[in-house]
């Protein structure tokens, strides 16, 4: 494999593969999967624009479902942890896993309260996005303990967006005005704020007030296509998803640049919406 490549972004110079997406692809082809040239150098674009940020140091973990082939899919892009497809949901090469609403989901094997790194009890954020527009109180990602400690995302329902993140007060979360799930949505909360921030590709959303906040983070894994809710799938909802990401907080110009990245990717492949 070449170990380097033609560099747009450093005005067509030559720079070497990041070292953790070499990782990255030995981590699919040992999970029996494959990664081509020219989607290593796609997934390499990304993770330098997300160094350039600051925001690969403050992200836990990505998984690009829009993907060559399964394994690539499931194997998460920074911990490299391989997650498991729960009841057959549909992979589609180059698009995303869509979830049909009742059995299937995808189980991502990152349980925040021992693999998060950047995620702390009273700072985390949660993203993902949907390649459809879906008007439904379910939950597209997200793990649930108690009450205080769950992190759950509805991209849609009505026209709001729904959010846990170790916080309750209210029977679905906090509502983030949004009337479009299509994209990449995002929730975040800092420091033990009762604020929870939303973002809609990048763009800020009206905060959120929590009633009150936990401070453990859930010991349950996070299940995209719905909730991990003490170990069984709950509020599965039917999307098609292609991204998703776990972490800490971003600024507001962080989240831009993270979306510009992942809309990047997306548009490289041919899954942008």
């Amino acid at each position: 494999m070449p170990i380097a490549f033609l560099n747009r972004a450093l005005g067509g110079a030559s720079r070497a593969f990041d070292t953790d997406v070499l990782s990255w692809r030995d981590a699919v082809v040992a999970n029996g999967g494959s990664v081509s040239l020219g989607r290593l150098i796609v997934v390499d674009q990304f993770v330098f624009s997300e160094k350039a940020a600051g925001t690969w140091a403050l992200t836990d973990d990505y998984w690009g479902f829009w993907a060559e082939n399964a394994a690539q899919a499931l194997t998460s892009l920074k911990q490299r942890r391989l997650a498991t497809a729960v009841n057959t949901p549909t992979f589609t090469a180059d698009r995303d896993y869509t979830f049909d609403g009742s059995t299937n989901s995808i189980d991502t094997g990152f349980v925040p309260s021992t693999h998060a790194v950047a995620m702390a009890g009273t700072s985390q954020r949660i993203g993902v996005y949907e390649r459809t527009n879906v008007n439904a109180a379910r939950n597209a990602i997200g793990c649930s303990a108690t009450a205080s400690r769950r992190m759950t995302l509805t991209p849609r329902s009505g026209t709001a967006a729904f959010a846990n993140l170790n916080t309750a007060g209210g029977t679905n979360g906090l509502a983030l005005w949004t009337v479009d799930s299509r994209g990449f949505k995002a929730v975040s909360r800092a420091g033990g704020s009762l604020t929870v921030k939303g973002y809609d590709r990048g763009v800020v959303l009206p905060d959120a007030v929590a009633g009150s906040v936990g401070t453990t983070l859930p010991e349950y894994s996070v299940f995209i296509g719905g909730v991990n809710d003490t170990g069984l799938l709950s509020s599965a909802r039917a999307s098609a998803v292609g991204f998703a990401v776990v972490g800490a907080p971003l600024s507001d110009a962080q989240e831009l640049a993270q979306y510009n990245a992942m809309q990047a990717w997306a548009t490289s492949v041919g899954a942008q919406v």
